[in-house]
């Protein structure tokens, strides 16, 4: 008899062959239906999502209830050390929230931008795959909030853009130390790795920079001449046009007030620090360059879709302090404590500040003002 696993991955494959059947066919035989009962579905497969992951909970509950009861026994006071690190990390991503996003939103006042900071856990728990869902509702309420959609695009890549420009400089510099022999406690190919997907994401912002900011229009004028494929270049010139402009106005906005590269840093570095102090709890802590890059190579399973984001970070911080020497239980033990504080101790807070933000919302409707537009 198959095991359980074996279940659950034919069963995975079985969707995404489906799936890939019917984007590929595009017969309305396919598509008629689910686009008919999209919230079916949709509920559909999240509910088949929750069942599997619930099936596997199950299947490993005496490894999950030994796990907690190791997580209860560490050290109090550092825990509560990191919760009060993890608390200055938030605090850094809720002013960078109010210098990007007030000077085109006037209604993202200090309690707005600790509000959306908050409630932006709470999507993104939702659906992981690189913050998607903490970004969607972050646009979402910038729009609300009096911004054009185009507006609320470009600003809002570019407060990625600032905030992400610590993490791709952290890969560079980690990387780069392991590469010439200074950082030895780190395997040369996670070296390599953090070097390599550093590299590539400064490459594409360069190229970015490079995208002309009319693009839009550009392809618009080309699609009168060229029949389907420029037509087809039309469609798709706003992403990158909206990414060009991102990446101008992250550093213009840098340039204007280079104080603003602070918070980031905060951030970035204050949560750090909180899985520092969760080493602590139960152990020794590693190294400071071993720590640093280990974690910013872990923080990459958040681009996996995968349910709550359970799963995603955690191995892939176990695997890359494994990997450079670390005790695999100890270094299992601090990461679950981090994600904990991290990410599911505010999930109270950010679920009051959603339902708050929904109802601030519905009075800026009621007292609607002009939807501000323009390029800054």
């Amino acid at each position: 008899m198959p095991s359980q696993h074996t279940i659950l991955v034919a069963g995975a494959i079985a969707a995404a062959i489906l799936i890939a059947s019917a984007l590929i066919v595009r017969r309305d035989a396919w598509l008629t239906p689910l686009k008919a009962h999209r919230r079916v579905v949709t509920r559909a497969l999240i509910g088949a999502v929750v069942l599997a992951v619930a099936a596997f909970a199950v299947s490993h509950l005496d490894d999950l209830e030994h796990l907690v009861e190791r997580v209860e026994q560490g050290d109090p006071v550092w825990l509560a050390v990191a919760v009060g690190l993890e608390i200055v990390s938030f605090g850094g991503y809720v002013v960078l929230t109010y210098l990007v996003y007030r000077p085109r939103a006037p209604r993202i006042d200090a309690i707005v931008a600790v509000e959306l900071t908050l409630a932006g856990v709470v999507a993104t728990r939702v659906f992981s795959a690189g913050g998607a869902g903490g970004i969607a509702f972050t646009g979402w309420a910038l729009h609300r909030a009096g911004m054009a959609t185009r507006d609320a695009a470009r600003r809002l890549a570019a407060f990625m853009t600032l905030l992400y420009s610590f993490y791709i400089g952290a890969l560079l510099a980690g990387g780069l130390l392991v590469v010439v022999g200074v950082l030895t406690g780190v395997p040369t190919v996670l070296g390599l790795t953090a070097l390599a997907v550093g590299a590539l994401v400064t490459g594409l912002a360069y190229a970015a920079l490079r995208i002309p900011g009319d693009l839009q229009r550009r392809a618009a004028a080309l699609a009168g001449r060229s029949g389907r494929i420029g037509r087809l270049a039309a469609r798709l010139a706003p992403v990158p046009e909206v990414i060009g402009n991102a990446v101008r106005l992250s550093l213009e906005i840098a340039r204007e007030r280079p104080s603003v590269l602070v918070w980031p840093a905060v951030w970035w570095g204050f949560d750090v620090a909180t899985l520092w102090a969760c080493f602590h709890a139960f152990g020794d802590a590693p190294t400071p360059g071993t720590l640093v890059l280990c974690y910013f190579l872990g923080q990459m399973g958040n681009l996996l879709p995968l349910p709550g984001g359970v799963g995603g970070a955690e191995g892939g911080m176990v695997g890359a302090f494994a990997a450079s020497g670390v005790d695999a239980g100890l270094a299992l033990l601090a990461v679950v404590s981090y994600q904990l504080i991290s990410t599911y101790l505010p999930g109270l807070p950010g679920l009051v500040s959603y339902l708050d933000l929904r109802r601030r919302m519905q009075r800026w409707r009621a007292t609607a003002e002009p939807v501000v537009s323009g390029h800054g």
